[in-house]
């Protein structure tokens, strides 16, 4: 029985060194195959006949453990550890890459490599690569070899998974081995996993693994590829963003905590109540830190809903929120630290070292603020010593960046701004192919409507998806992108026409504040380069490859004259050729797109001329304006926005005010923010301890704030009275009057009919007027309504085109009016609703004054509904639907209201007679915050 045991067993022992001596050469650790199948052959013998002890002493004998493999079958026992290299340099001659990789490394990454092994234990470090010049495979080699040399859990990242996995196979090509986590860690492949968390593989992952509100990775070293795309991924890991079309509720509740504890005024709150608000707000910051307990109030309960936000609030929830800024439109909500708190996220923060590659990292601390970093470290490499014809290819995958035609159509003599839509729609008509590419999901909409032709196929594509296959193949199509502009590849024939919408900023509402409210674009300007840069050349990813660029919008034009000398060599003679063909009319602008398109001879001329501008152009590069001095307040800047987080407010003003410092001789638009959060932030330092000591500080710094803030509205919605403030029984904004209120008073108490005791003369007209359907007496009824309200009245001259009323409150607000009292047929048309639009520019150009911000149509009219196309064209208009009911209602409360101050005031002067005139208007619903409400529910565009 024994021998037969032992048979047996060696029977089995025999099968599995068969097994083994066949398996792939991968997976046997080097193995060669004959010498294989000879050890199996005698080993097999003598297993098969029970020598077990025999076998296992011949393969021991005979040398054959390659690596550290044991005779064992029924395990895997092998030296896991890999093979180590002194740099990545060296590395690279010990990997075992696939045909098809680089033989060899380039100048420039061999410089770069150089110059990281002088700084290896530098947290933070940088290093820039123009596109085509191998920066994966260096990224690759660091993480590699940081890998094998530090046995560190390594993680490259990128801002959208099609990158992150398109550097996996890259990696995977060059013989890094590659763990793809690339998605939500619920569909990372288990093993997979296990490699990056053994220190087996690299980790290849999009920014979100490691910033959201639960990280399921911690990386002991980080590659971060297309860092200059990073901030809003990593802001987004603190950023609440309520929609107010999906979350209307949440909306307004959040604006009503604001407007109560005086981070709005009334005035602010009025616009975005109407849907007026023609800029982006900024919420008193002090007042916000005090209306925390309210709001974590309101946000707790909506997270019963499961908003898309509820993660981010994680961040935010129990501290957080008070270190926030929030900014406010008519659209939306944004609640988001002033820069990312990444010093206390512990799964970027606890990294023994981040790498940082981009093709244009700037130099103005766009990524410092990006990733809340103090400093980061520049790996400088000389370019001159880079030659592009040096000979050298460039690595797979990288190929160049082709020649691109840029194309200004607004420029063209002749065109017109009419004619722009028309001019794009047969240009993609004729390529037969576009990608399409605007700022935010609205304009895409807008845009997609107006250029693409009839019957044409259209795709869209997400945040982090590469152009769908469906598009890549199709003959024909349309790709339309918001706010994307990297991470989509279409090289060679997929698409040779690329259409840019706007100057590409506002990704977010603090950007949209940043440039269009504080007017402070320097700040922006390298992140609005980058993004122009990597968007014009989608379409270009191979140096073979060509496109044309139609570049629309005045804001593009102006930033592309005015930076051209910051741009990039070969980009910035691009662009100044396609600005040279301004001269061009419309029908050879037309037969430039058309050589584009078809190639051949003449593109090749052209490639050839612009080339031979290149090399001949000795302009050296212009930094961006204020970058010294951005640089500079960067790091102060990240450390105030982290004292804050911690709400350690004396020191946050003190690191803002040498952020102040540094910023001094730079923009001073951007200076007067961080002038205004220093003072905010040293008001809610003064309800601490020594509250004399910081109430100066607040006050010295609003003062400042204001200066710098020159030529700009937004610090005159706030409230910049620290002392005021931190009255205990001080009125704060909530009880403060609505200026427009005050206005009306105001006019309405210095109005001569309010001593008369004859009757009042508007009171028949608007009573016949308002109560029947005749258009004339009708219109006549408004204009006399205005007047009682307290309004200048817009006079008539019987044009054509001209508003049926027009009721101006001074620089407050206005009210026009388009009446249709005659009406008939269920639906207003669209004709009504353009007609409508035009009334309030109407009475600027008639009396040489401006509109002011907030101000309103209505549409009267006895119909209830709205024709789909007539709502589409009243989209994102201030344009309001209202029944004749709701004006006589306002009228008869205004009526009561003459009556009751007249009877009462009539013999008292005006400084005596304001007080009763103002509680009377109050009491009887007539002033303008309480009888517009009345007007105002129902936007045409949603009616």
């Amino acid at each position: 029985m024994e021998g037969i045991d032992e048979a047996e067993r060696g029977q089995a022992v025999a099968r599995s060194i068969t097994s083994y001596a066949f398996m792939p050469g991968s997976q046997r650790n080097g193995f060669d195959l004959s010498r294989s199948i000879r050890l199996a052959v005698t080993a097999r013998q003598l297993a098969w006949h029970g020598h077990v002890s025999a076998a296992r002493s011949e393969t021991r004998l005979r040398g054959q453990l390659i690596h550290g493999v044991l005779f064992c079958m029924a395990f895997i026992m092998k030296n896991t550890l890999p093979v180590g290299a002194e740099s990545p340099m060296a590395l690279f001659e010990l990997l075992e890459s696939r045909p098809g990789a680089p033989n060899q490394l380039h100048r420039r990454q061999r410089g770069v490599l150089s110059a990281y092994m002088e700084m290896p234990k530098c947290k933070d470090l940088a290093f820039e690569m123009p596109t085509g010049s191998g920066k994966t495979l260096v990224g690759c080699l660091i993480a590699e070899w940081r890998r094998r040399s530090k046995n560190e859990r390594v993680a490259y990242l990128a801002p959208t998974r099609q990158l992150a996995q398109q550097a996996a196979r890259h990696a995977d090509l060059y013989g890094v081995p590659v763990a793809d986590l690339t998605g939500t860690h619920k569909d990372w492949d288990p093993p997979a996993e296990q490699r990056f968390l053994r220190g087996q593989a690299v980790a290849f992952a999009t920014f979100n693994a490691v910033f959201n509100s639960h990280p399921r990775m911690a990386p002991q070293a980080l590659i971060l590829d297309d860092a200059h795309a990073a901030e809003s991924p990593v802001a987004s890991t603190w950023s609440v963003r309520i929609e107010r079309d999906r979350e209307g509720t949440t909306y307004d509740q959040v604006v009503e905590v604001l407007t109560d504890c005086g981070a709005f005024s009334a005035a602010v709150a009025r616009r975005l109540h109407h849907r007026t608000a023609g800029r982006v707000y900024l919420a008193g910051v002090a007042e916000t830190v005090l209306a925390v307990p309210e709001l974590e109030r309101v946000l707790e309960h909506a997270l019963t809903f499961e908003p898309q936000w509820r993660f981010a609030y994680e961040k935010l929830r129990h501290g957080g929120l008070a270190a926030c800024l929030v900014y406010v439109n008519s659209d939306e909500i944004f609640i988001r630290p002033v820069i990312a708190p990444t010093l206390s996220h512990k799964q970027f923060e606890n990294a023994a070292q981040r790498i940082y590659m981009s093709a244009t990292l700037g130099d103005g601390g766009e990524l410092e603020r990006a990733f809340g970093r103090r400093q980061i470290e520049r790996i400088d490499v000389v370019p001159a010593a880079f030659s592009p014809d040096d000979g050298e290819e460039a690595s797979e995958g990288e190929e160049g960046s082709g020649r691109r035609f840029f194309c200004f159509p607004g420029l063209t003599p002749g065109l017109g701004e009419d004619g722009l839509p028309g001019f794009v729609r047969e240009q993609i008509d004729a390529f037969g192919k576009a990608l399409v590419i605007a700022r935010s999901d609205g304009e895409r909409k807008k845009l997609v409507d107006a250029v693409a032709p009839v019957g044409m196929p259209q795709w869209s594509t997400g945040e982090a998806d590469d152009a769908p296959d469906a598009f890549r193949v199709a003959e024909r199509g349309l790709l339309a992108a918001a706010n994307r502009y990297d991470g989509i590849d279409l090289p060679g024939d997929t698409c040779r026409l690329v259409v840019m919408n706007g100057c590409p900023t506002g990704a977010h509402l603090q950007e949209q504040f940043l440039y269009e409210s504080l007017g402070a674009d320097v700040v922006l300007n390298e992140r609005i380069r980058t993004r122009l840069i990597q968007g014009t050349g989608r379409a270009t990813r191979g140096s073979g490859d060509r496109a044309a660029i139609i570049m629309l919008g005045r804001d593009l034009e102006t930033f592309c004259t005015t930076q051209l000398d910051t741009m990039p060599h070969e980009i910035r003679t691009e662009i100044n050729f396609g600005l040279e063909q301004n001269e061009l009319p419309e029908a050879g602008l037309r037969e430039a797109l058309a050589t584009v398109s078809v190639g051949g001879d003449e593109w090749a001329a052209v490639d050839r001329f612009i080339r031979d501008r290149r090399d001949s152009d000795d302009r050296p590069h212009r930094a961006l304006g204020g970058a010294p001095q951005l640089q500079a307040a960067a790091r102060f800047e990240v450390e105030a926005a982290s004292a804050a987080w911690h709400r350690d407010w004396a020191r946050a003003v003190e690191r803002a005010r040498k952020a102040i410092e540094a910023l001094a001789g730079g923009d001073s638009h951007y200076r007067a923010l961080w002038q205004y959060l220093a003072g905010a932030w040293a008001v809610l330092a003064a309800r601490g301890v020594d509250e004399t000591h910081w109430t100066g500080v607040a006050e010295r710094h609003f003062a400042d704030a204001r200066v710098s803030a020159e030529g700009t509205q937004w610090l005159s919605e706030l409230n910049l009275d620290a002392a005021a403030f931190l009255l205990p029984d001080s009125p704060t904004e909530e009880t403060a009057p609505d200026p427009l209120d005050e206005w009306v008073i105001d006019k309405i108490t210095g109005h001569p009919l309010r001593t008369s005791m004859k009757r009042l003369p508007q009171e028949e007209a608007v009573r016949e007027g308002l109560w029947q359907t005749g258009a004339a007496r009708f219109e006549h009824g408004l204009a006399s309504l205005g007047e009682l309200l307290g309004a200048e009245v817009l006079q008539r001259s019987s044009a054509h085109s001209e508003p049926d009323a027009v009721w101006m409150f001074g620089e407050h607000f206005w009210l026009a009016i388009e009446a249709k009292s005659e009406a008939t047929g269920p639906k207003v048309a669209a004709k009504r609703v353009r007609e409508a639009l035009t009334h309030l520019n109407y009475a600027a150009g008639a009396t040489l004054r401006e509109v002011p911000e907030g101000s309103v149509t209505l549409l009267v009219t006895p119909q209830t509904e709205v024709a789909s196309d007539a709502a589409l064209v009243a989209t994102g208009c201030p344009l309001f639907l209202v029944a004749p009911e709701p004006l006589r209602q306002v009228t008869e409360r205004l009526l009561a209201a003459w009556d009751a101050f007249r009877a009462e005031t009539s013999k008292l002067a005006p400084a005596d007679a304001r007080p009763v005139v103002a509680d009377i208007l109050s009491k009887r619903q007539a002033l303008p915050s309480q009888w517009l409400a009345l007007v105002t529910t129902r936007p045409v565009a949603a009616a």
